[in-house]
């Protein structure tokens, strides 16, 4: 996973729910700290990661936050959207999961902040610095911005 100070890599998604609706990193960066959270296509692990990401109760954080799931399988991001308060964008092949140094063939739960200027300010990988993601300081970050 990329870290902290490095670029963020811009995309351009699908949500998986509403294919016409895309999302663009860079455009919603400009607007408020962006929060990705990369999962796998396994549906119980999509689930557990993008629920603790809306569990956060973001307005007590900052006035203003994008929060945004990426999947690389569309029919498992379809499932994992429903309720959430954020969409959850087709990642086809991992591509956008890739270019953040993630493996393209098995995508971890990962979670990356990004400030105004496209630059990662936070990075977390599942397994690497535990099972669970650090909700706290991925607030902690996000309030900094």
């Amino acid at each position: 996973m990329l870290e902290s100070g490095d670029p963020a890599p811009d995309f351009y998604l699908p949500a998986a729910d509403d294919p016409g609706n895309e999302y663009m990193l860079s455009s919603a960066a400009t607007q408020a700290p962006v929060v990705l959270g990369f999962v796998p296509a396994e549906e119980t692990a999509a689930r557990a990661l993008l629920s603790a990401l809306a569990g956060v109760d973001w307005a007590s954080v900052t006035d203003g936050v994008a929060v945004f799931g990426l999947c690389r399988s569309e029919q498992i991001a379809r499932k994992v959207s429903v309720d959430l308060p954020f969409p959850v964008l087709h990642d086809r092949d991992s591509y956008v999961a890739g270019q953040y140094d993630l493996p393209t063939d098995r995508t971890p739960q990962a979670v990356a902040v990004v400030d105004e200027r496209c630059t990662i300010r936070f990075s977390w990988v599942r397994g690497g610095d535990g099972d669970r993601p650090p909700l706290s300081a991925i607030a902690e970050t996000v309030s900094g911005l």
